[in-house]
């Protein structure tokens, strides 16, 4: 009896050992919903950008970099969750940034749908984190990222080299 009574005391062990860890991991992992907020005045800008984002100390710091890029250029920017692409009309931008993140192997469904639907790929900017760094979306050229603090500024020289390129291509 007492050997049936430490065998269930080990498997309670393990699976609160377990749950815990899950918990730990999700809390330190997941994502919370970006800070919408915007920048320059959009009745002055000659270009919009927008940028949907998941937060997170790695994205809300990409984010932090390229809108910094962009506030001295006169560009108007609207940095809103990823969860808000639905109501997205691509052709009100004159560039989209998507940074979203992929859990259990797939893509933040809100930024798949609305990747795979957009209409002109190429003015679309896709950053992609995943673990390793490895994964992104498909039917556009995505950067990725394993969202690791010292690589900010490598990824936001990225996504501004993108965006210039977009962008001096519609300057006056």
């Amino acid at each position: 009896m007492a050997r049936w009574k430490n065998t269930l005391v080990v498997i309670a062990v393990a699976v609160v050992a377990l749950l815990a860890f899950m918990v730990a991991y999700w809390s330190l992992h997941s994502m919370h919903p970006a800070r919408e907020f915007e920048v320059n005045s959009r009745d002055t800008a000659h270009a919009k950008v927008l940028i949907a984002t998941q937060g997170s100390a790695f994205k809300d710091s990409v984010v932090a970099g390229v809108v910094a890029h962009l506030k001295p250029r006169a560009v108007y920017v609207k940095v809103v969750d990823v969860s808000v692409l639905p109501q997205v009309h691509e052709m009100d931008w004159d560039a989209i940034v998507v940074i979203h993140t992929w859990e259990m192997d797939k893509p933040q469904p809100d930024a798949r749908r609305f990747v795979s639907g957009v209409q002109d790929p190429r003015k679309v900017v896709v950053l992609s984190t995943s673990g390793k760094g490895t994964l992104k979306m498909d039917g556009v050229d995505a950067i990725s990222a394993a969202s690791e603090m010292i690589d900010v500024s490598k990824h936001v020289a990225e996504i501004d080299a993108r965006l210039d390129a977009l962008l001096d291509k519609q300057s006056p």
